[in-house]
């Protein structure tokens, strides 16, 4: 039996139960989850419960999780004053469609962490980079839009493009071929949607130049959280915001992964690049499903005149707003980032030591709470240099990891841990042991 075999032998051991779950759920789902991102082969765990840092599962397993619902909470599992206030407001009502003071007080924490003066609410991370887009669009009176390849900015058609395709499809490195990411999108929706390289200013500078006033908005995750954690060269996201001043265009920033995780105004105050849109995400709920827009007065002029358009029902619903007001406000604190940055550092730094100890073919790197292992030799610069990295291992490692009782970030080597405000030192021992006793495991695969 190979050393891949036999770790696939004993996590399916461990959960036989999640495993006749998964048989019966694929009878009522489609794959038998409710997002593709939840598929893990053989088979995913059943959760029963996830309180602090510990997850159990249909089996009795418990885990202490670092892939913390794909580094939505920050704040942990079931933070003690998060589910006070969405108790509190629970009994005050659960919708009602309507202003309320919530909305403010949220709105002012952002304004005051990322600098924008006004502010929508929404309910997921497509829905922010949605709107935005159309926002852009409208106050630009342009229709194109750059991404780049190997970022992902939710499952709206326009940029579902370019998110994973495969090589072959792909083009030249400096001028990508836009390439849909499913079935179901018909040309027309991608037909304005270019495509460039990270971390390569020239390749964005010819997207702009073979498209002279007709580029309504550049939209870019400043850390790439599609490929690990592939960062921004040194001057790469100043020279975005210089080209899109250059020729016309509006900068927005996705920071559904990394808003108020690595810096408490997230990646506009870690890199102190402006961008004109601010997506947000995530994080911002404190676990509960919430997203926000920001951008200056004149530019959501467009939204207070009606020209374009943002609606929705369920949009600053009361009960995830008093989560997020908690959440901003009283614990993700100065001191907590900190605490949780040292705590990360530290684990990043385990991580690369006993990948040297064992000689393994891959580097760990992290910024802010979050961190990984890439399982491949030389740094990441963009997506071609991502896509070639070692997926068997990753998985293997995941598979490994869980195995050990750590759930060491969400599936699949595109993924980032997150190391949380309930997170303890004793927690960050437990990972490193656990990757101790898997890295030799891992020279075999």
């Amino acid at each position: 039996m190979s050393g891949y075999d036999a770790i696939v032998k004993r996590y399916q051991d461990r959960t036989r139960k999640s495993r006749e779950l998964h048989d019966e759920a694929k009878r009522l789902l489609p794959r038998g989850v409710s997002s593709n991102f939840r598929v893990v082969d053989p088979n995913p765990i059943f959760i029963e419960s996830a309180v602090g840092t510990t997850i159990t599962d249909a089996d009795g397993n418990r885990y202490v999780d670092f892939a913390m619902a794909f580094g939505a909470n920050l704040v942990g599992h079931a933070h003690p004053k998060v589910v006070q206030a969405i108790e509190a407001q629970a009994r005050k009502g659960t919708l009602h469609a309507m202003p309320h003071r919530l909305e403010m007080s949220v709105a002012r924490e952002l304004r005051d962490r990322f600098g924008h003066e006004q502010w929508r609410f929404s309910n997921s991370g497509t829905e922010a980079t949605m709107h935005s887009i159309r926002l852009a669009r409208g106050y630009t009176g342009r229709f194109k839009v750059i991404k780049f390849e190997g970022g992902y900015h939710g499952a709206h058609d326009t940029v579902l493009v370019s998110s994973k395709p495969p090589l072959r499809l792909t083009g030249h490195r400096s001028r990508p071929r836009p390439v849909p990411g499913s079935e179901g999108i018909p040309p027309e929706s991608y037909a304005h949607t270019l495509v460039a390289t990270f971390n390569d200013l020239e390749s964005v500078r010819g997207r702009f130049e073979e498209n002279l006033n007709q580029v309504a908005c550049l939209i870019v995750e400043p850390i790439m959280l599609n490929m690990g954690v592939t960062e921004p060269e040194p001057g790469f996201l100043a020279g975005l915001r210089a080209l899109c001043d250059e020729h016309g265009a509006l900068l927005i920033f996705d920071e559904v992964k990394t808003g108020v995780k690595i810096a408490r105004g997230g990646a506009t105050e870690h890199y102190k690049v402006r961008p004109d849109i601010v997506c947000l995400a995530k994080a911002i709920g404190g676990g509960m499903p919430l997203a926000a827009f920001g951008a200056s007065a004149e530019i959501m002029e467009e939204l207070n005149s009606l020209r374009v358009i943002h609606v929705g029902t369920y949009a600053s619903n009361p009960v995830t707003l008093a989560a997020a007001e908690v959440t901003l406000k009283e614990v993700l604190t100065d001191d907590a980032y900190a605490r949780i940055f040292a705590l990360n550092r530290k684990l990043v730094d385990g991580y690369s030591a006993l990948i040297r100890e064992h000689m393994l073919p891959c580097y760990a790197n992290g910024v802010g709470p979050m961190g990984t292992i890439n399982f491949k030799k030389d740094v990441m610069r963009n997506y071609r240099d991502w896509v070639v990295l070692d997926r068997a291992a990753s998985h293997a490692w995941y598979l490994a990891m869980l195995n050990e009782g750590v759930i060491p970030q969400p599936p699949g080597p595109d993924e980032q841990w997150t190391v949380t405000v309930q997170h303890t030192e004793a927690d960050i021992e437990t990972h490193l042991k656990a990757f101790a006793r898997v890295a030799p495991l891992l020279k075999s695969i």
